[in-house]
């Protein structure tokens, strides 16, 4: 590993984008990860229960295809996060097989 440099206003500009990506991919994920959890653990358990009635099970199918696509979203705006600046990782991580 060289010694480390200062940033430039490009790394700057950079890292802000990635920045901005990331502040839109964690609301994705926790839209995700809640959707998944409503469909597929607490609807049947209330259901099962008694505390909901049998109808809400008619729920799980709009859910877990919201669910899928949210997480399409997130692959995709991951992927977009990846892809903004490739060369940005070679400067942060310039060994990437140690």
């Amino acid at each position: 590993m060289g010694d480390p440099n200062a940033l430039t206003n490009i790394d700057w500009a950079n890292l802000s984008n990635w920045l901005t990506m990331y502040w839109i991919y964690f609301p994705v994920v926790i839209v995700f990860a809640f959707t998944v959890m409503i469909a597929h653990a607490f609807i049947p358990s209330a259901v099962q229960t008694g505390h909901l009635p049998p109808a809400f099970e008619r729920l799980r199918w709009p859910l877990t295809i919201f669910a899928l696509l949210t997480l399409a979203l997130a692959v995709v705006l991951m992927t977009f996060i990846i892809m903004l600046s490739p060369h940005m990782l070679g400067n942060i991580y310039d060994r990437f097989l140690v």
